[in-house]
């Protein structure tokens, strides 16, 4: 299911993915480039983000005086935006529409070549899965 994410939502997630690790809502502003939230600000963001399952609580950290909650993002980034345009809904002929378009779009003969190797072991994993079922069936 597609996930809408405010600006500012956004931005506080793209905190989270940069620096790779947990952290504090204070962590959170401080590491903020490009905005400066107040405390009030960033818990309501936060609240927002764990209602919409994109963040989870990942522990508590000491700070000077209390423990304060820590967060992680539930998906990188990568999973996150892929599934802004693709889920388990889109129909066959829209992801192939999208899939050309990605491809037809990329100029780098090294990352068309990645893109290639990918695909071969994904029909791999796929054959192999195949032939697990099927052995499945038969011994059943």
């Amino acid at each position: 299911m597609k996930t809408r994410l405010t600006k500012s939502e956004f931005a506080v997630m793209e905190v989270l993915w940069d620096e790779g690790e947990e952290l504090t809502s204070a962590e959170i502003i401080q590491k903020s480039k490009e905005r400066e939230w107040k405390d009030s600000s960033i818990h309501l963001l936060i609240n927002s983000l764990l209602r919409k399952k994109v963040v989870t609580v990942a522990g508590f950290k000491k700070t000077t005086k209390n423990y304060a909650r820590t967060f992680v993002p539930v998906e990188t980034r990568e999973q996150f935006l892929v599934g802004q345009i693709i889920d388990d809904k889109t129909p066959t002929e829209d992801k192939k529409g999208i899939y050309s378009y990605i491809i037809g779009k990329e100029s780098d003969p090294e990352l068309i070549n990645y893109i290639e190797k990918l695909l071969e072991e994904r029909k791999k994993e796929l054959k192999i899965k195949r032939q697990s079922r099927r052995g499945q069936k038969l011994s059943e």
